[in-house]
């Protein structure tokens, strides 16, 4: 997710007790502001990765460590299916839809053995 802007400062037309509130108000809708951006480009990685995707599986959000070397949020952790004709394409096309958006970090891995689309078995009858 995009990092939060700089915290803005005070009105001076505040007291100190409202110019903090306000401050926080304002700190509180920039970061809401920041998640909206970033779930509505994730949403629109998958549109874009789904045309390609013979299946998706959507995994929790990364946090530490896991979440990799970049600033920032994870806010979106899929894999996908995809046949080894399309791999080269659909590697294109996401990090493409990604491009250019500001404080967006797309990370295209794999192949990977597809241990996310393998089912239970059966329960016995």
């Amino acid at each position: 997710a995009p990092a939060p802007a700089a915290e803005p400062a005070p009105a001076a037309d505040l007291n100190p007790g409202r110019a903090y509130l306000a401050g926080r108000r304002q700190k509180r809708r920039t970061a809401e502001d920041a998640w909206q951006a970033a779930t509505r480009t994730a949403a629109r990685l998958t549109e874009t990765a789904g045309t390609l995707a013979v299946d998706r599986v959507a995994h929790r959000p990364q946090r530490g460590d896991l979440a990799g070397r970049a600033p920032g949020t994870n806010v979106s952790n899929d894999t996908y299916l995809v046949p080894a004709q399309r791999v080269d394409d659909f590697r294109t096309r996401v990090l493409a839809a990604a491009e250019g958006l500001p404080g967006v970090h797309v990370e295209v891995t794999g192949p990977w053995a597809p241990y996310s689309f393998a089912l239970p078995p059966e329960p016995a009858r």
